[in-house]
Order: C-alpha cells, then sequence, then structure tokens
C-alpha cells in the first residue's frame, strides 16, 4: 500500500521522523518497505502489507498506529474511536439482506449536493498514491477508504425507483446469467455464487457487492441527492466473484483481508462529515440493519513464557508499556498478562499473536542468537540407519541415488486437489519413475563417462489402505547386449543389499533393468541397532557449471603397433581434439598379426551453442591426423 508521508503527519502534533527513518522504523517493528519516492513534494512510502496485518494496516490510520506505537506517540486524532452510533435515523430507506454474506448494511441520504471538482488538497493527497481524481464525491468516498480503510459507495438517489418517499435497497445472491453494467462500461453476466447491490423497487442490480458499483445509479454531475452505502461482505465471496470477472479493486482488496465489521458506521459517519464540508450536502439521517458492533475476546498469556518465546527477560514495566502504547485494554495479574485486542484487531486470537505483539514492537534485533548446544540422539532411528547402510553398499558400486516426485499421472491413490493435471495421483512403487529417469539420462552417458546409468531410490509410496517405505534400484547400460550386462549390474546390487541388511531380500519385482522391494515390512525384522556407524568424509566433489547444449560424440579406432603405450597415445589424441572435447575414453583394444586396435570415445560440447556436424567432423579429422603422425592407421 502507498503511504504519504504528509497523510500520515495529519495524525500527529509533532513532527515524524524523516521518511527514510521512519522507512527503517517500519521495516524492523512493522512491515516492510517496498521503496520510498518522492512524489509532487510528498515523500510516498510503499508498505508491503502481508494477509496477516491487512484487515487493519491497509489504510493511513493503520500505518499512523503502528508508527504511533513505535515512536511512544499519541494520535492527535483517531477515526476509528469516534462513536459508532448513527444519528440522526431516517425512515426513507427500506434495507433487506437476503444473502448470509452480508451480515450489515448501513446506509445515509443526504441531500443539496454539488458534484464537481474536489479541492486541491484531497485531490493531491489520491494522486500521489497512485489513484486518480473524478469528482468531489467520489473522491471523498475514496479518501476515506484510504484513511480508515472501509470500502464505501455512493449512488444518485435519484436514479433509484421510489414509492412515494421511500428508496428500498437490498443484498441478494445473484440470478442466472443476470448481467450488470459497471461504472467502467463492462458488461458482466453473473451467477448466483455472486453477490449484488438492488435497487429494491424493481430488484435491479446496482452494484457487484464489494467489489463494483454499476452505471445505473452512477453519481454524475447532475446528481443532488446521495446514498450512502457502507456495509461489510463476506470476504470469500467477495474475493472469488473478484477473481472469477478479473475486477479487482481497492474496495474489494480490503474486503477479502477482512474489513472488520465494526469499522462500517464509522466509516459511513466519516464520509458523510465530509461531504457535508466539501461538496454542501445537508445529511438527512442514517439507517442500518445487521450488527455493527464487534467484540474480541480477552487472550491470556504469562510473563515466563513471553519471555520463554522470546528469548528475553523482559519485565512487567516493559511489557505494561507497550500494551499501554498500543491502547489495548490490558491487566496484569500475578505474571499473567490479559489482554481484550480492539475490534480492528481480528489477528489477536492466541497467546502467541500477542507475544509475536510484544516482540516486534521491543524490538526483534535485541534477541541474541543462541547456537543449540549438541546433545546425543535420545533414540536410533531404525529406518534411518538401515537406509545409509544401502546408501553406502550402493554408492559403493557406482550407483547415484535420486529423489523423484511422489505425485504421477494416474495411480491408486487419487488427489482431492491436485497440484496440476499431471499430479493427480500419489505413486504406489518406484519402478516408473526410476525407469523415466533412466531414460532421461542414458544419452548423457557419454558425457559423463559412464559405461551404464545406475540409479536409486528410498521413498514412500501409497496405496489405499497405508504408505509404505520402498528401495528400487536401476540400471541401464549402452551395450547392445544391454539385457545380460544389465542383469549381471542389477544382481550385484541386489547383492550388496543383502549384505548391507544382514537377510535375505523379497523383490517384489526384478525386470527390465529396475528392482524393486518393500523395506517397511523387512525392517520390522531385523535387529535394533544400538549406535550409528561412523560416517565417511566428504568426497571433495564441487559444483560445477554444465553446458545446456547437447553433447556429440564420436568413437575413433586406430591400428597402432604391438606394444604402443596407451596413455602416450591418449593424451597425443586428446590435445589434438581441441578446447570443445569435454571427455575422452579409451574403450577398446584388440591384437592382431602384430598389430594393436586401439578404440577411443570423445565427447564434444560447446557452452554457448549447438556443434554442427561439420565442426565435430573437423574435430575428428584432427584427431586422425595427429593418430597418423604418431605412427597409427585410422581403421
Amino acid at each position: 500500500m502507498k503511504v504519504s508521508y504528509d497523510w500520515l503527519q495529519t495524525f500527529f502534533t509533532d513532527p515524524l521522523p524523516v521518511a527514510g527513518d521512519l522507512e527503517e522504523k517500519l521495516t524492523f517493528h512493522s512491515s516492510e518497505i517496498e521503496e520510498v519516492v518522492e512524489v509532487d513534494g510528498d515523500m510516498v512510502i510503499d508498505v508491503k502489507v502481508l494477509p496477516d496485518k491487512s484487515a487493519w494496516l491497509l489504510s493511513h490510520r493503520g500505518v499512523a498506529k503502528e508508527v504511533g506505537v513505535i515512536l511512544s506517540r499519541e494520535l492527535c486524532h483517531d477515526p476509528l474511536q469516534a462513536s459508532p452510533e448513527l444519528t440522526p435515523a431516517v425512515d426513507q430507506i427500506s434495507l433487506t439482506l437476503e444473502t448470509p454474506g452480508c451480515d450489515y448494511y448501513s446506509a445515509a441520504l443526504m441531500t443539496g449536493v454539488q458534484v464537481g471538482p474536489s479541492p486541491e488538497w484531497l485531490q493531491k493527497r489520491l494522486k500521489v498514491i497512485g489513484q486518480r481524481p473524478i469528482n468531489n464525491v467520489v473522491d471523498v468516498a475514496n479518501y476515506v477508504m484510504f484513511e480508515m480503510g472501509q470500502p464505501l459507495h455512493a449512488f444518485d438517489a435519484d436514479k433509484l425507483g421510489r414509492v412515494g418517499e421511500l428508496y428500498s435497497v437490498g443484498v441478494r445472491a445473484a440470478k442466472i446469467d443476470e448481467k450488470i453494467t459497471t461504472l467502467m462500461g463492462e458488461e458482466v453476466t453473473l451467477s448466483p455464487v455472486d453477490m449484488v447491490v438492488v435497487d429494491g423497487t424493481d430488484n435491479s442490480p446496482i452494484a457487484i457487492a464489494g467489489v463494483k458499483g454499476g452505471a445505473q445509479a452512477a453519481v454524475d454531475d447532475g446528481t443532488t441527492t446521495l446514498l450512502i452505502e457502507s456495509a461489510h461482505f463476506e470476504r470469500v465471496s467477495v474475493r472469488k466473484t473478484a477473481q472469477r470477472y478479473s475486477l479487482r479493486t481497492d474496495a474489494s482488496q480490503r474486503y477479502e483481508n477482512g474489513v472488520p465489521r465494526a469499522l462500517a458506521p464509522l466509516g459511513l459517519k466519516r464520509v458523510v462529515e465530509l461531504l457535508a464540508e466539501l461538496v454542501g450536502g445537508t445529511l438527512v439521517g442514517y439507517t442500518s440493519t445487521g450488527e455493527g458492533r464487534e467484540e474480541r475476546a480477552s487472550v491470556s498469556v504469562t510473563l515466563a513464557k513471553i519471555n520463554s518465546v522470546l528469548g528475553l527477560s523482559l519485565t512487567t514495566v516493559e511489557v505494561v508499556d507497550i500494551m499501554g502504547r498500543l491502547g489495548y485494554q490490558h491487566v496484569l495479574t500475578d505474571g499473567t498478562l490479559t489482554i481484550t485486542p480492539p475490534f480492528e484487531r481480528d489477528d489477536l486470537v492466541i497467546a502467541e499473536d500477542v507475544i509475536e505483539e510484544i516482540g516486534r514492537f521491543y524490538g526483534l534485533t535485541h534477541i541474541a542468537s543462541i547456537p543449540p548446544t549438541g546433545t546425543r540422539a535420545a533414540a536410533i532411528n531404525v529406518r534411518h540407519y538401515y537406509a545409509e547402510r544401502i546408501r553406502g553398499a550402493l554408492t559403493t558400486l557406482g550407483f547415484s541415488e535420486i529423489f523423484t516426485s511422489s505425485f504421477r499421472e494416474n495411480d491408486e491413490v487419487r488427489l482431492k486437489n491436485a497440484l496440476a493435471s499431471d499430479k493427480s495421483y500419489l505413486r504406489s512403487q518406484l519402478k516408473a519413475n526410476l525407469t523415466e529417469a533412466l531414460a532421461k539420462n542414458a544419452p548423457n552417458r557419454d558425457l559423463l563417462g559412464l559405461s551404464a546409468v545406475q540409479l536409486f531410490e528410498l521413498g514412500t509410496v501409497f496405496e489405499a489402505d497405508a504408505e509404505y517405505y520402498h528401495l528400487a534400484i536401476a540400471v541401464r547400460s549402452g551395450s547392445e547386449y544391454k539385457a545380460k550386462v544389465d542383469d549381471v549390474l542389477l544382481e550385484k546390487a541386489k547383492e550388496a543389499v543383502v549384505m548391507a541388511l544382514g537377510v535375505e531380500v523379497s523383490w517384489m519385482s526384478s525386470e527390465h533393468g529396475v528392482a524393486e522391494c518393500r523395506l517397511s515390512d523387512l525392517l520390522a525384522t531385523l535387529p535394533v541397532p544400538t549406535v550409528y556407524e561412523a560416517s565417511s568424509a566428504p568426497s571433495g566433489n564441487r559444483y560445477q557449471a554444465f553446458s545446456l547444449y547437447p553433447a556429440v560424440s564420436r568413437d575413433l579406432a586406430v591400428w597402432m603397433p604391438e606394444g604402443t603405450d596407451v596413455a602416450a597415445l591418449s593424451a597425443t589424441l586428446r590435445a589434438a581434439a581441441g578446447a570443445l572435447c569435454v571427455r575422452h575414453t579409451h574403450i577398446d583394444t584388440f591384437t592382431k598379426e602384430g598389430r594393436t586396435s586401439l578404440a577411443f570415445r570423445f565427447v564434444f560440447q560447446a557452452t554457448d551453442r549447438t556443434l554442427t556436424g561439420e565442426e565435430v567432423d573437423s574435430f575428428v579429422a584432427a584427431i586422425a591426423l595427429a593418430a597418423q603422425a604418431a605412427g597409427g592407421e585410422v581403421r
């Protein structure tokens, strides 16, 4: 929310600190500040108001109250302390509420208004916070909303129907395909989940409740009689309607964050007061329906708990001082603080809420960081112990552990609220995820210098009646005889798991290079460990940036004299391959008739582009020339 520094100053008698100092104090005690900028000679502070504070901080009064508590200053005027009594009463307005989404509605009738431009000071107040002045009636309603946080709306009463001298206004659910044209000229087709304010004489909608007014009873230059609305609408309904039609407004933003019901009559009295001063109208009277008062339940917390949670040693005097600055009704008896929050603070419900209030105004920077003292585990976690043994056994064989998603597009257990269309179910086994991981990683074997991709995962799976802990092992090589190679690697991994656990393992499935077993059943039969095994030292590997572009592999076989130094030849060929050769491997050797065939694999990759076939061919040609210069014959 954009807050005007000059506007804030009107709440205080003494000059406030400069905007930069206010920014620091608000940041450390209230809310994060997005920026502070100068606009038309005023300093505008952009306050990032989070949802837990939105019900009372989306207003200049709310920010001024925070500033007053931080600086230990009283507000010179507080619109929330005015009397909520709506007098005099008027009998020319009939109000009807036909939906639980509106539990309080108040209205005022004013005559003799003169619509025109707002005073310069009012226009400036709105402009600096990003609002466009429209006319004095609309501007006053917006001013009060940004001052107090209560959305308001003014209707041209002469455009409403009447029965004699009686105006009729109601709030109901919209009808199927009911249409309304908003103040901005958009035609919206509503549904019964939306709320509308209606002209009771013909039941026609004149506003989308809590969101935007309609064009039917819009205030214009010819308006002389106003019917002014100040109501309390249910937050969820307003939010859904605003989102459904992309009509999120300053009013809907406040309603969806929970405007206090007791603020409605105060906002109505304030707007009438300003209209009488600036527009020249005469108040006929007020009327309301529903309960306009609101009381909060008291909350208790001990001084000992306050200090325990905050890690401080606050005294009774310090806590009482903070409560006094906040203006909360409070009693401290035998070390127990009991407060009664004001009506606008619907966020103070449990003891921890009060502790947070005390902590942030005392200053969270006063809390010292104390490193925790290490203690031995009270009990050995059996699952963790044996999982670590399995990890050690498999990583020793060259396997890599992966962690895949618990969500699947299709499976047994369906989610009520899916994260996405391809994440609608919980996985019932690990095999499918590991098979997909093999397919994605197999093309990178040469780049990684692997003869086979070897993966494993330890994770939870879900069935209709329970969840289980599984282990899955996966292998995929690049050999034409991969079934034979993969089976051998898989069997070695299964044997390593058996050795790590010390018991035979029953594998649920073992095919196509993937084996899976249910560990949760097996763990219950294993001996309970008494101490964790010592962990090995880190390998020392460090992260290295990788290329986003594909790698290209080329094989080259060379006839060399028998007894050739393979390492020396490999180094010579690597040097000839150039800077874009990221890996080279000696992959095969055989001897025939006094000559030895040495085969090498070279992998090329650039960090800034995809290599072309012509580029790679040139690299291979350079390698072949180097091989010939070393006395070889390219096969």
